[in-house]
C-alpha cells in the first residue's frame, strides 16, 4: 500500500468495514440501540478519548511513516515536524523547505537559515562581481600561465594580455637596419583565413610587403614599385631594373621629348617614362628642315640632304657665258656651327649665316662634305664668275679695293684696340659690304677656300695633288684678295684655319 493509501484510510477511521453505515463519529465503536445509545460503552455510547499527547480539543495524529520528507508535517507523529532537518544549515533547505543554496559554478554554505557564497566550482570563475554565482567556465583547466593562443589560459576574463604574456621569440622578423624593416619586433595577434591562426607575429610597418598570416611572412622580392624596400633586402624597388633608364616619347629628332623611367603612381606593378624632365623638345610639331644638326622634320633624319623634306640651302643660281649651275651664299659651315664655335658634327655641309665656316680641312674631305649634301666643290672658273659677278670685277663688291668691306689682312676684325685679324662668321653684319653682284658673300677674305682646280702635285715620293685656293683669308693682303688671284695654292692634305671651302651644284637646292 502506498504512503498516500494509507493515509486515506487512516482518515476514513481506519474501518474495517466495506461498508460503514453508522455513525459520524470516528471514535464510536458500539452498537447502536433503538435510540442510537451505544449500549454498555456510556449512556450515551460515548468512547472515551485515548490519551495520544494531544491537547483536548486537537485533531490526532496518524503516522503515515518516517519523517524523511522536508514538508512542513510530522510524517512519523513523534511531536517534531522534519526532525531530520536543520533549517539553520541545510543548504539544501534554508530557512525553508526547498530553499537550495545553488549559483552557477558556484559553491554555498547555510549559516543561520541563510545562503552564505562560500567559493567557485572548480573549473569556474567569478569575473562580474556578483557573489551569488560563479558565471564564467574557464576555457581550459586546470588553469596555467598565459600564452599567445588566443585562450584565457589563467581564467581571468582576458586574453593573451601583454602585461601577461612571456616574452615573445626572437630572431624571427627580418630586420636590416637603413630598411622599413629596422626594429621590427613579434606581436601576440589573430591573423589568417577560416579559421585565424593567434600566435607570435612579424609586427611589419605598411611599407613592407609582406603576408600577415605568416610569422615572417616577408616578400622573397617585393612586387610594388614605389619607391620603398618593400622586402627589406637594402635595394629600393630592385626587381625593375629599368627604373632611370632614359626613355622618350616615341617621336624622332626635334619632335622628340626625352624623359627617363619612373614608378607609375597609377600602376605601381610597372614603371612609365617621365617626360616632365628636361630636356625638353625643341618642337613640338615637324617643321622645315633646317641646315643646324637637328632633325626639324622629326623624320629620323638630320639635315636631310635628299628628298622632299631635305634642307634647302642658300645658294645662288649662276647663269651666263653658257655655264648655269648654283654656288652656296656663304662659306660652308658645319651644321652645329655657332657665331662663336665652328661646331664638331661633320654630317654634311651647310651655307647658312651667322655661323664660323669650316676650316682646318684637307682638300678630300672638303669634296667629301660637299658630296654628302648632294654638291660638289666648285671649279675654278666657277668660283671666279660668281666673284666677278660676269663683268670682270677686280674684288666682289666692285674694282675699287676697301679695306673696310671684306675681312683681308687691313680689316680690324674686333672694334677697338689695335687691328684684330681674326676669323669672323660668314655673312656677319660687320661684312655686309662683302657681296659679290649676285648676292654671294665672303668671296674675299675670310676664309680661304679650295676650288676643284688641281695643278700638279708634290713630285715623289707622296705625288700628293696641289690645288688652287681662292679669296685669300683674314690674314691675307690687298693682292691676294682679288677675284682674279690664283697664284695661292696648297698640297689636298693641307690643314690650315684660315682655309675652308664652298660648294657648287648642278641643279637647284
Amino acid at each position: 500500500m502506498t504512503r498516500a493509501a494509507l493515509l486515506l484510510l487512516v482518515l476514513a477511521g481506519c474501518s474495517t468495514e466495506p461498508y460503514p453505515l453508522g455513525g459520524n463519529d470516528a471514535h464510536d465503536t458500539g452498537e447502536a440501540g433503538e435510540n442510537g445509545e451505544t449500549g454498555e460503552n456510556g449512556e450515551n455510547g460515548d468512547v472515551p478519548d485515548a490519551d495520544d499527547g494531544r491537547d483536548e480539543g486537537s485533531s490526532p495524529c496518524y503516522p503515515i511513516g518516517p519523517d524523511d520528507t522536508c514538508n512542513g508535517v510530522d510524517d512519523d507523529c513523534n511531536g517534531i515536524t522534519d526532525d531530520p532537518f536543520n533549517l539553520t544549515r541545510d543548504p539544501t533547505n534554508c530557512g525553508a523547505c526547498g530553499n537550495r543554496c545553488v549559483g552557477p559554478g558556484a559553491l554555498f554554505d547555510c549559516t543561520s537559515s541563510a545562503c552564505v557564497f562560500r567559493e567557485c566550482e572548480l573549473g569556474f570563475a567569478d569575473i562580474d562581481g556578483n557573489l551569488l554565482d560563479c558565471e564564467y567556465r574557464c576555457p581550459l583547466f586546470p588553469t596555467q600561465a598565459e600564452e599567445c593562443n588566443g585562450i584565457d589560459d589563467d581564467c581571468d576574463g582576458d586574453i593573451d594580455e601583454t602585461s601577461e604574456l612571456p616574452a615573445p621569440p626572437s630572431g624571427m622578423c627580418r630586420d636590416l637596419a637603413g630598411t622599413p624593416c629596422a626594429g621590427v619586433t613579434m606581436v601576440c595577434a589573430t591573423r589568417g583565413g577560416d579559421p585565424p591562426t593567434t600566435g607570435w607575429f612579424c609586427d611589419y610597418p605598411p611599407a613592407v610587403e609582406f603576408d600577415p598570416s605568416i610569422p615572417n611572412g616577408i616578400a622573397l622580392e617585393e612586387s610594388l614599385c614605389d619607391g620603398l624596400d618593400g622586402d627589406c633586402d637594402g635595394v629600393p624597388d630592385d626587381p625593375f631594373t629599368d627604373l632611370g633608364l632614359e626613355c622618350d616619347n616615341g617621336l624622332l629628332g626635334a619632335c622628340r621629348d626625352p624623359g627617363a623611367r619612373v614608378c607609375d603612381p597609377a600602376d605601381p606593378t610597372r614603371t612609365m617614362c617621365d617626360l616632365t624632365l628636361p630636356p625638353d623638345p625643341l618642337v613640338t610639331v615637324p617643321v622645315a628642315e633646317e641646315c643646324n644638326g637637328i632633325d626639324d622634320d622629326c623624320d629620323g633624319i638630320v639635315d636631310n640632304a635628299t628628298g622632299p623634306g631635305r634642307v634647302i640651302d642658300d645658294m645662288v643660281e649662276i647663269d651666263r657665258g653658257g655655264a648655269h649651275y648654283w654656288i652656296d651664299r656663304f662659306e660652308v659651315s658645319r651644321p652645329d656651327a655657332t657665331p662663336v664655335g665652328p661646331g664638331l658634327s661633320d654630317a654634311r655641309t651647310c651655307s647658312k649665316p651667322a655661323a664660323l665656316p669650316w676650316t682646318s680641312i684637307t682638300f678630300d674631305a672638303a669634296t667629301a662634305a660637299c658630296g654628302r649634301s648632294g654638291k660638289r666643290l666648285c671649279t675654278g672658273a666657277e668660283w671666279l664668275a660668281a666673284c666677278d659677278g660676269g663683268a670682270g670685277r677686280l674684288y666682289p663688291y666692285g674694282n675699287a679695293y676697301d679695306s673696310t668691306f671684306c675681312n683681308g689682312l687691313d680689316f680690324d676684325g674686333v672694334l677697338g684696340g689695335a687691328d684684330d685679324d681674326v676669323l669672323l662668321p660668314t655673312g656677319d653684319p660687320f661684312l655686309s659690304a662683302c657681296v659679290s653682284l649676285d648676292g654671294v658673300s665672303d668671296l674675299s677674305g675670310n676664309a680661304r677656300e679650295w676650288t676643284n682646280d688641281v695643278r700638279g702635285d708634290t713630285g715623289a715620293p707622296s705625288f700628293t695633288p696641289i690645288a688652287v685656293t681662292r679669296g685669300g683669308g683674314y690674314d691675307t693682303p690687298r693682292a691676294g684678295l682679288a677675284c682674279t688671284f690664283d697664284l695661292s695654292r696648297a698640297a689636298s692634305t693641307t690643314r690650315l684655319p684660315t682655309l675652308g671651302f664652298r660648294c657648287c651644284s648642278d641643279t637647284a637646292p
